[in-house]
Formats: C-alpha cells, sequence, structure tokens
C-alpha cells in the first residue's frame, strides 16, 4: 500500500568510537572475555538511550524498526492536522529525554570499561524527510520501502561536522514557514544516488552531561551500583530472549 508521509530517524553519533572490540577479540581468551563484557556493557547503555528517545518520539510518530545504534519512525499523513510542528515538538522531546538518560546514566562510569567511561560523549542527531513510500507486509512486520526510504537513510551520510543536530529535506521543510527562525540555516549535500541536494540543518550543542554522584561516597559502593545495574538489565535481556 502507498503512503506519503514523514519519516524519521533517531541515531545515536559516536557508537562506533563508543566500541573498539576488534582488536581485542582477535587476542587472547581473556582480552575476547573483555571485548564480550564490553560489548554487552555498551549495548546495554545504547539501549537504555534508545528507549528514552522512543517514549518521546511514539505519541507522534509510529516506530518501524530499530537499527543497531537509531530508530527509523514514520507518520502517515493525516488530514487537518500539522504533523511537521507536531515532529518538530517530539523531536525537541527526545532532544531532552536522550540528555536526562545520559545524565541518569552517568554512574556506570564506576564501571571502568571503555563504553562506560565514553558513555557521556555519545550524542543525538535526527533526520526527517516527507515523501511516498510503500507498506509492505511481511508476516506481522510492517516494512517500508521506496525511495523517500533511501533518501532519509542517505541524509544521514553527510559532511556536517558535528555529532548532534537535526538535519530536514526541503519536503519537510516546506511545511514549517518559519523553520529559518527555528534556527536551521540551509546546506547543500552530495548524497548517493541523489546528487546535489538542499538540505535544512540546525546545529545543537547540550552541555556534557556532569556526575552528580555524592562526593562522599566510597568508590566501592559506586561500583557495586553499577554491577547491579548491569546484572539486572543482563538478566531482563536473557529473560526477554526466551520468552519470544
Amino acid at each position: 500500500m502507498k503512503a506519503v508521509g514523514y519519516l524519521l530517524i533517531a541515531d545515536i553519533s559516536g557508537y562506533t568510537e563508543f566500541v573498539r572490540l576488534h582488536a581485542l577479540r582477535e587476542q587472547s581468551v581473556v582480552s575476547k572475555f573483555a571485548a564480550d563484557f564490553y560489548e554487552s556493557h555498551a549495548e546495554i547503555i545504547v539501549s537504555e538511550l534508545l528507549e528514552a528517545v522512543i517514549e518521546a518520539v511514539e505519541p507522534s510518530m509510529n516506530l518501524n524498526k530499530l537499527e543497531g545504534d537509531a530508530a527509523f519512525f514514520y507518520s502517515d499523513d493525516e488530514p487537518d492536522i500539522n504533523q511537521a510542528d507536531k515532529i518538530l515538538t517530539a523531536m525537541q522531546a527526545a532532544q531532552i529525554a536522550f540528555q536526562k538518560k545520559a545524565q541518569e546514566l552517568l554512574f556506570v562510569e564506576a564501571c571502568g570499561c571503555e563504553p562506560c567511561t565514553q558513555a557521556k560523549n555519545l550524542r543525538l542527531k535526527i533526520v526527517v524527510h516527507r515523501g511516498e513510500y510503500l507498506h509492505k507486509k511481511i508476516r506481522t512486520f510492517d516494512e517500508l520501502a521506496g525511495e523517500a526510504v533511501i533518501f532519509v537513510h542517505r541524509m544521514l551520510k553527510n559532511n556536517v561536522k558535528s555529532d548532534e543536530y537535526w538535519l530536514v529535506s526541503k519536503e519537510f521543510s516546506r511545511f514549517i514557514p518559519a523553520i529559518d527562525a527555528l534556527g536551521f540555516c540551509e546546506i547543500t549535500e552530495n548524497l548517493d544516488n541523489f546528487g546535489q541536494t538542499k538540505l535544512d540543518l540546525k546545529l545543537l550543542n547540550s552541555k556534557q552531561p556532569k556526575n552528580d554522584e555524592k562526593p562522599n561516597r566510597s568508590q566501592i559502593t559506586k561500583w557495586l551500583k553499577q554491577a547491579l545495574y548491569f546484572s539486572k538489565a543482563t538478566i531482563r535481556r536473557k529473560f526477554a530472549s526466551a520468552s519470544r
């Protein structure tokens, strides 16, 4: 079924640098164990951040699927509703939710592994497009296809020198008359398969989260807190996988 609507990808920037595992895996058994340990912590942290973003966006858009460190949303056109404004509001809510969750997770630094100490450097970027796409039903899954879906994914492969921004297509911008007043500026990107394309960019610059743990709390107490958190998260994940 063909539809016209809005496509949004919320992507966590810095994930590749967040976990450097391949060199470790090629070494000793201990190194491979450490790599698996680091990776599990990285996945739990990213899952928590993505969940916060999803909860913020879902009232306005439908979650189509998770794509590693990103979430892909869509919203078919609805008559008499200013969806573009609603989506901008959802983007702001997602940004706030991401920063709040990042602040809440700072206690994991006590673990000492690379993902836990570098989690504070993760940022959120969002790309949005409006166009025509195809709903394909595959068993219970709603798969989206078409040029618009390819285009919004290509928007992530840009030359923007920032890990935190909103990038929207002109097809989206034309439904926001005051787009310039909202802090967006026009840029031109050479997108694969689409060539030179004008887009609207808003750079963001959120403050790095600061650890508000009580300074007099012992390192052992801090370490136990993060250990308990990851243990519970691992058990929940295993239980969820077993129940599918």
